[in-house]
């Protein structure tokens, strides 16, 4: 008689599935939690498992396929390795993959890279998390118009599917609320023809980009990446996003809509839904839009690269090396200390502000010389991104941390904080109704899924 090292019971993928839901089912099929599956196939491995979508290897898919029966290559197509070559160029497992951010806690930091969509779950008779969940512009669920969830709408906590008890109740690891009963918002924008476009690209494998021709279609997503960061955060994010929305009325939006972020991929789904649909515009008629723009706000190659202009793709450092490349400027700090010397003379504090009316310009060595306003105060560019006089710097902590997990930022976490503490009215905007980009049914009226 043949011994059989099969489990008890394997479960099938399901369509689209990614492979740490499936991981998590068949755990749960077989009386265990997923972190007890993990540590049987992995002894000595990590207590909580890694993102299995991105970190699981070969032995790990031939044990797997071993003892589940199934195909070790349809267990590679559930997993990021789908999208080598056409999402990313290749993984290394050790940078960061710009469409694919991690999921759960990574090094004791939260990571929101899983989304869902509650009304799938709910219509599930088998609740399944699909791969196309984990692309970071796919923010809006095609089926039910509904903007996706990024944590869980009780305690915004990132959510795990590796990390549950019961997968068949899709229940928060942190708080044991139910994610299937959750609803969230519709988007403010209409994103869902750029994802399909996106999809296109994807599927194809390359962007026609005007003059430069077809580009794979992971150097695309690359340069969209590029873009997205510059709508999201930066000097010229909220100026860059006005000039979007007076060019392509469809796409603009309040302010308070799209809080600042140094990466497009740390904010919620409602925020990349809007910064993904103007980035996508912004490369149509490739290179016009995006000359016009950057033009139109002052912006030079000194703005547009953050790194060697090597590791950009080759359509956007052309366009910026011919059309925006920044001229060249001697070093000013030499001008900069004679207008700090005349000040000193004159008897006037050295500040920034002092320094800017004196030589009637904003120049970048100013930053570095210019001296506090006052001995309590932080040097120029060092203090907080915001203030509130008489608030204590430990508060200020507070606030910033809680509207980080609200997935906010601190402007308008603390005026709809406000607003609620003075009994005042909500702001008259689509977005005024919640605080955060979900919420559960018991804390929304009209709004059915």
């Amino acid at each position: 008689m043949l011994h059989d090292d099969r489990w008890p019971r394997c479960p099938r993928l399901l369509p689209g599935e990614s492979l740490s839901s499936w991981f998590a089912r068949t755990a749960v099929a077989n009386g265990l939690r997923p972190v007890e599956l993990f540590r049987i196939v992995q002894p000595g491995g990590d207590r909580i498992p890694r993102d299995l979508d991105r970190y699981a290897d070969d032995p790990l898919l031939y044990l797997l396929a071993d003892r589940t029966g199934m195909d070790r290559d349809a267990l590679v197509q559930a997993t990021f390795r789908h999208w080598a070559g056409t999402v990313f160029a290749h993984d290394d497992g050790l940078n960061k993959l710009p469409w694919l951010p991690p999921a759960g806690r990574v090094g004791g930091r939260r990571c929101f890279g899983q989304q869902f969509c509650p009304w799938c779950l709910n219509a599930d008779a088998a609740p399944y998390l699909r791969l196309n969940w984990r692309l970071s512009f796919v923010t809006v669920c095609p089926i039910h118009q509904r903007l996706l969830l990024d944590r869980c709408p009780v305690c915004n906590e990132p959510f795990s599917v590796l990390r549950m008890d019961r997968v068949q109740d899709m229940r928060c690891p942190s708080c044991a609320a139910d994610l299937r009963h959750c609803t969230a918002d519709t988007p403010p924008v209409d994103v869902v023809p750029v994802q399909q476009d996106l999809q296109r690209v994807i599927g194809q494998g390359w962007w026609t980009l005007g003059l430069h021709g077809p580009v794979y279609s992971f150097a695309a997503l690359d340069i969209l990446a590029v873009l997205v960061r510059l709508l999201a955060g930066g000097p010229h994010a909220h100026a860059l996003r006005t000039w979007v929305g007076e060019q392509a009325p469809n796409l603009a939006v309040p302010p308070e809509a799209v809080p600042r972020a140094r990466d497009g991929a740390l904010q919620t789904p409602r925020a990349r839904s809007v910064v993904i649909a103007m980035a996508h515009w912004l490369m149509g008629e490739w290179p016009k839009r995006l000359i016009e723009g950057a033009r139109a706000m002052g912006m030079t190659s000194t703005d547009l690269w953050k790194r060697p202009k090597e590791q950009y793709p080759f359509a956007f450092a052309d366009v910026v090396e011919w059309h925006l490349k920044a001229p060249h400027k001697d070093s000013n700090r030499d001008e900069m200390a004679a207008a700090k010397a005349i000040l000193m003379r004159q008897g006037k504090p050295t500040t920034h502000r002092n320094l800017v009316a004196l030589c009637g310009i904003k120049l970048s060595a100013m930053s570095d010389l210019a001296d506090a306003a006052s001995e309590n105060a932080a040097p120029w560019g060092k203090g907080r991104y915001w203030k509130l006089d008489g608030v204590s710097p430990e508060v200020k902590e507070a606030a910033r941390r809680a509207a980080h997990r609200a997935g906010e930022g601190v402007g308008p976490w603390l005026d709809g904080l406000l607003r609620r503490e003075l009994g005042m009215p909500a702001r008259k905007t689509p977005y005024a109704c919640q605080s955060a980009d979900t919420f559960a049914d018991e804390f929304i009226s009209g709004c059915a899924g």
